[in-house]
């Protein structure tokens, strides 16, 4: 999911002024990376509670700038693809909450695809 976030997001930078801030792509991949290694780390010293009490507060942190990112990508494709709510290539905001970047590479498709 990063990495896809990563790609969809130096697509739009590169091609469009609507830019995501490097700063937040780095701030957010470092949360998230960190995020993954304190759950490894917690996982390892299971028997440890303090370490799982922690890790909630960066996994809270890492969580929240995964969303505004995703929510990011949405609204950017949506302008991109100048889809409006309803219309069959708008990127739905529940749908995507639940299937990220695999319902935004669909949707991106099948815009590609118009006949």
């Amino acid at each position: 999911m990063i990495y896809k976030l990563y790609f969809f997001s130096k697509v739009i930078n590169h091609n469009t002024e609507l830019n995501i801030s490097k700063v937040f792509i780095f701030v957010t991949i470092s949360f998230f990376s960190f995020s993954f290694v304190s759950l490894i780390y917690g996982l390892i010293n299971f028997d440890d509670p303090l370490i799982f009490k922690s890790h909630l507060v960066i996994h809270i942190i890492s969580s929240i700038l995964d969303v505004t990112w995703i929510i990011k990508v949405r609204n950017r494709i949506n302008i991109i693809i100048g889809a409006n709510k309803g219309d069959k290539d708008w990127l739905n905001p529940y749908i995507t909450s639940l299937f990220h970047v695999i319902y935004m590479q669909y949707k991106i498709n099948q815009s590609l695809i118009k006949p």
